[in-house]
């Protein structure tokens, strides 16, 4: 029996539909303003265990994911991050930096940033970036004290325009401006 052509167009349909689920299937999830970070579990590169959002709960925290090699990632940026936590700190702010690729590439010139006072964090295989879904680097993420997205800047940015926000979150709709 010789299908008619309205069986093809419902046939085709029907592939189309299972066909477009299944290429969606296990795509990582975007975080967004309002989201909730994931549930990770981050070494730094002494192998000290930090989980998030947990070991971050009651402060305002600024996550970095950034990459030696990558053009884009300020790394001075790292040092300027390190003068920000020392001046909010008592505010309840931490700085968290995660290092996307493998240490041993680039263990060497790695050392320059021991010097800094906030976790430097290390994701040798990409999962918390995939958890995060991160779609490029760097990408800074500023989060409240409940574990919850407030900002989302994929890029570079600027110290002074991550101090107004980073400000406005500690501060709850103030800012740096009006704190000093």
């Amino acid at each position: 029996m010789k299908p008619t052509r309205r069986g093809r167009v419902g046939a085709l349909v029907a592939i189309l539909v299972i066909a477009s689920g299944l290429c969606g299937f296990g795509e990582p999830k975007r975080l967004k303003i309002g989201d909730p970070i994931p549930e990770v579990e981050v070494s730094d590169f002494h192998g000290k265990t930090m989980k998030l959002p947990q070991d971050l709960k009651g402060k305002v925290a600024l996550l970095r994911f950034w990459a030696l090699d990558c053009s884009q990632c300020s790394k001075q940026l790292l040092f300027s991050l390190d003068r920000l936590y020392q001046k909010y700190k008592e505010n309840g702010f931490i700085p968290v930096a995660i290092h996307e690729g493998r240490p041993e590439n680039c263990a060497e010139k790695l050392r320059q940033f021991g010097s800094l006072s906030f976790p430097m964090l290390q994701d040798e295989l990409r999962t918390v970036a995939l958890r995060f879904g991160l779609v490029g680097l760097p990408t800074t993420y500023i989060i409240d004290e409940k574990g919850v997205v407030r900002e989302k800047i994929i890029g570079e940015v600027d110290l002074e325009q991550l101090e107004k926000i980073l400000t406005t979150v500690l501060y709850k709709g103030g800012s740096y401006d009006s704190a000093h």
